[in-house]
């Protein structure tokens, strides 16, 4: 399974009051570093959306916060996917400072044709990607 790392600072207005990344954020750094993950991979979303004429979708969230990212902390996302069946597949990601693991998480998803908004297989495309 392919290994993807995505580096990545800490915004100011991603902090709360006490200077700390507010938890919500997590998911949004997962949803960049799916996006990258489909760029390095030669496969950017617009052009699963336009050239194979779906839409991934997210089914399933989940973070485990360990430690915390402060303002103007850089950090990285290795990411990786694994496929549970034709239908349904698994990003999962570890958040990571100096070697330090900060959070974990996972998404699930699957694949929807977007003309008729219904659940499809995962085109082989994608498949060859999450493969190697």
């Amino acid at each position: 399974m392919k290994e993807i790392v995505y580096k990545r600072k800490v915004n100011f207005y991603e902090t709360d009051a006490q200077g700390i990344v507010h938890h919500s954020n997590y998911p949004r750094y997962f949803e960049e570093a799916r996006g990258y993950f489909l760029e390095k991979n030669n496969y950017p979303y617009h052009i699963v959306r336009d050239e194979l004429n779906i839409d991934i979708v997210l089914l399933e969230l989940s973070v485990k916060y360990r430690k915390f990212l402060q303002f103007g902390d850089t950090f990285e996302i290795k990411t990786k996917v694994n496929i549970e069946n034709k239908y349904y597949f698994f990003f999962e990601y570890e958040v990571l400072k100096d070697n330090t693991l900060i959070s974990t998480g996972y998404t699930k998803h699957c694949c929807i044709k977007k003309d008729s908004k219904k659940l499809t297989v995962i085109p082989k495309q994608l498949l060859e990607i999450m493969k190697r």
